[in-house]
């Protein structure tokens, strides 16, 4: 039988409590040069568990990973490096890394296609401001129409598909994701970790088409609705938040569907959205105060599946490191 892989070995130390021999292990395989080691260990320093958390060293260990040929280490790298985590940002040399890569990896050689046909500062901000109508005033409800391409849809799509898990909500009394009735849907969130520099370049095309921050989004959450699944009616802003949810941005990624339609019963408004298309809406009031009456549904599949993705801008800067999927 051939000898566990030093990942596998330091996993089984953990299991048995004995943290520190198995950071020893870990720590002694990646300065011996194995890739799966210096990725794992740097995922440690992301969550503090059991290492202290540094992005810092995360980021480094991410690209000797790359070095030492591990793609998912290389990949992840980029990603810190367009993110700005550990170290300053710099979307260029985020894009070269993905440059260099595609060569010999099929992923990266996705994203340099996708990118490149994308109109980016040098920061990775779009171009050109998108473009919204206004649908409804009162609650403040507006649509981006085809926000994004029809091909960076299907890249949301096909890159949440294998992490796809039931839907949860916040439970109000508790304050953790709970399954709940109300939401009978397949989803994910596209953390730090799980992105790549597509969902990047669209999460700053979403910050543009709100009029916020990147970095008062949440991570894009993309769910897949089935026959005779919905979102009961509901409000986005989270109870006894401080930092609330201010803006909710929902991308349409697909059709093929029937029913499925955003309903906004104060605003006597359906909407349902072509490939790419964003509906935008506020969920407070100028004063900070919820607005009850951008409470919404997404009403029950009639036939097929219903993909869309979301995005929820809060009201301060958001630490994504925390959430689930993060």
């Amino acid at each position: 039988m051939s000898e566990q892989a030093p990942v596998d070995r330091a996993h089984a130390l953990l299991e048995a409590g004995k943290a520190q021999a198995a950071v020893d292990l870990l720590v002694a395989a990646a300065k011996g040069g194995d890739g799966g080691a210096l990725y794992e260990l740097a995922l440690w320093h992301v969550y503090g568990n059991p290492v202290p958390r540094s992005f810092a060293v995360a980021r480094q260990l991410f690209g000797k990973a790359g070095e030492a040929g591990h793609r998912d280490g290389a990949l992840t790298h980029a990603v810190f490096v367009a993110l700005g985590a550990g170290a300053p940002a710099d979307w260029r040399a985020a894009h070269a890394l993905i440059d260099q890569l595609a060569a010999g990896c099929p992923m990266a050689a996705r994203q340099r296609d996708l990118i490149a046909a994308m109109a980016l500062t040098a920061k990775g901000d779009a171009a050109h401001p998108p473009v919204s109508e206004v649908l409804s005033t009162n609650p403040r409800i507006a649509v981006a129409r085809a926000l994004f391409t029809p091909d960076e849809c299907a890249h949301i799509a096909a890159l949440s598909t294998p992490a796809m898990r039931p839907s949860v909500v916040v439970d109000p009394a508790t304050h953790r994701q709970i399954p709940h009735p109300i939401r009978t849907s397949d989803g994910t969130v596209l953390g730090p970790i799980q992105q790549d520099l597509v969902v990047h370049a669209l999460d700053r095309r979403l910050a543009a088409a709100t009029g916020t921050r990147v970095e008062q989004g949440e991570p894009l959450t993309v769910l897949r609705y089935a026959a005779g699944q919905q979102y009961r009616l509901h409000h986005d802003c989270l109870p006894g938040e401080a930092n609330q949810r201010v803006i909710t941005a929902i991308v349409y990624l697909n059709d093929g569907y029937d029913g499925g339609a955003t309903h906004f019963p104060a605003a006597g408004l359906e909407f349902r959205g072509a490939v790419g298309d964003a509906i935008i809406f506020a969920n407070t009031l100028p004063d900070g105060r919820v607005d009850e009456r951008s409470r919404h549904a997404g009403l029950p599949i009639a036939r097929g599946e219903k993909w869309i993705c979301t995005r929820w801008i809060r009201a301060q800067d958001f630490d994504p490191w925390g959430m689930r999927g993060g």
